[in-house]
């Protein structure tokens, strides 16, 4: 076996053990993450923690608190710019919020929330459109130290991009006008933070925990692997209200798994399904 290829199989064989140890120790079930993706946050996640390899990242994990949280982190992704995909805000107030109007009141579930930008986003969304004195909206990530950092209401300070995105996905006011600025910072008004609860929850190996008429899980998904996936999948339409709405991001579809039946996706809605059966 040439050195390359030596390297490659220890590796695999660190990133397995690595895995079973967070499960073992910690509860949090990685096992079924999608393995090229992982090994790429991963790799990363080394780089900037100057760690020389797995097996050092898995002894900080086993020992300190602090590195687990780092980790999941890592594998979260970076945080989202406000209203990053305009064209889906767009299409939920043209699609979705007529809808929810009829409703006498509403839940909403943002699965795998991150630091709560894209969570934020929506509850500005739902108060322009008069829904929030009605609506519930639950945030979740299994990340502990995300969550923290998304109840503060503390963002950096949008840029003009984030501005243009507001307006470009139905923004009725300026976006300054739902935060404070302090020093490089964002701080949302109280009334959009008190309304959300944020909360830990693992995809991966939680269960649901109520029924919601709107369950938006954009992006998530790819990060798992196909068997993940599906249930991950039935999770979310166990936690839908029958004629809910599932929003996933664009490169995610329910066509491949075991519940697209059950499903219809809105006309030009950025991918926002029904669930009609």
């Amino acid at each position: 076996m040439s050195p390359p290829e030596r390297g490659s199989e220890l590796e695999r064989l660190e990133l397995e053990l690595l895995l079973e140890a967070v499960w073992r120790h910690h509860g949090f079930d990685l096992r079924d993450h999608a393995r090229p993706l992982l090994l790429r946050q991963l790799r990363r996640h080394l780089r900037e923690e100057r760690m020389e390899n797995l097996s050092v990242l898995q002894g900080r994990v086993l020992h300190h608190a602090e590195a687990l949280d780092g980790l999941l982190r890592a594998l979260s992704g970076p945080p989202r710019p406000l209203f990053d995909d305009p064209g889906f805000f767009r299409a939920f107030r043209t699609r979705v919020v007529p809808v929810l109007r009829t409703w006498p009141s509403v839940r909403v579930w943002h699965a795998g929330c991150g630091s709560g930008e894209e969570t934020y986003a929506l509850a500005i969304l739902l108060m322009e459109e008069g829904l929030w004195g009605r609506c519930r909206l639950y945030a979740s990530d299994s990340s502990e130290g995300l969550l923290a950092d998304a109840r503060t209401g503390a963002v950096p300070l949008p840029d003009e991009e984030e501005a243009r995105h507001y307006l470009e996905a139905g923004g009725r006011r300026a976006l300054s006008d739902y935060y404070m600025r302090d020093g490089n910072w964002a701080v949302f008004a109280r009334t959009l933070r008190e309304g959300i609860f944020f909360t830990q929850h693992n995809l991966a190996t939680d269960g649901s925990f109520n029924e919601f008429q709107v369950v938006v899980c954009r992006d998530t998904l790819l990060s798992y692997n196909r068997a993940l996936s599906h249930r991950v999948h039935q999770r979310l339409y166990e936690s839908l209200s029958r004629f809910g709405f599932l929003c996933l991001g664009r490169k995610e579809s329910v066509a491949s798994t075991p519940h697209a039946a059950a499903y219809e996706e809105m006309e030009d809605s950025g991918r926002v399904f029904r669930r009609v059966a």
